[in-house]
């Protein structure tokens, strides 16, 4: 019986590639820049993880201004005609016509803490096979207009000498919070399933 990823993962597949690649373009920058200024990534986090947001930013930014790309103008970047390059402390939010794709930096694999309201708000939806049946049974009509929220959390490896390497990219679809807890519906590992097609 198919995972309820599964789906979700096939349907994003080429965008989750562009955000894996865009993020180790980004590492790659934030990299040359560290050492060129001899400055250590680890005294400064914040700031290493701004540099890799700026760039794969830039790196996605065509999806939402083309429309020879796979999502065209179907894939929205937060507020993308100005300079406001998504979210705060590293985050990026992307909008697909299905799900909103919130990305963080996450060196544990763990959601952020449901400290705000804005991020309360983005955990509350009901779980996956809630929904199905829900849909099935007819017994809540389902909201055409909602989109599904998603979180793709990574990390990265700081070797010296090595190229920038993600050693997390997980996708985690949350279902509520509990206080500061997020409530978790399903978390799948990503890098080795975006090594193979689409269709596995």
């Amino acid at each position: 019986m198919e995972h309820p990823s599964d789906a979700v993962v096939r349907r994003l597949h080429p965008l989750l590639v562009e955000v894996r690649d865009a993020l180790v373009r980004g590492l790659a920058v934030s990299r040359a820049i560290h050492a060129e200024h001899g400055w250590q990534p680890g005294a400064d986090r914040h700031l290493d993880h701004q540099l890799v947001r700026r760039e794969a930013m830039e790196r996605l930014r065509p999806y939402a201004e083309h429309h020879d790309h796979p999502f065209g103008t179907q894939l929205e970047l937060l507020e993308p005609a100005n300079e406001n390059l998504g979210l705060p402390m590293s985050g990026l939010i992307l909008r697909t016509p299905t799900e909103v794709l919130r990305v963080w930096h996450s060196d544990d694999g763990e959601l952020p803490a449901a400290e705000t309201q804005g991020l309360r708000d983005f955990y509350a939806q009901g779980p996956t096979a809630q929904l199905h049946l829900q849909l099935a049974l007819d017994a809540v009509p389902g909201d055409p207009g909602r989109r599904d929220h998603l979180a793709l959390l990574w990390a990265d490896a700081r070797t010296p000498g090595s190229d920038p390497e993600l050693v997390r990219l997980d996708l985690v679809r949350p279902r509520g919070s509990t206080g500061r807890r997020v409530d978790v519906d399903w978390h799948v590992g990503l890098l080795d399933r975006l090594r193979s097609s689409p269709a596995a």
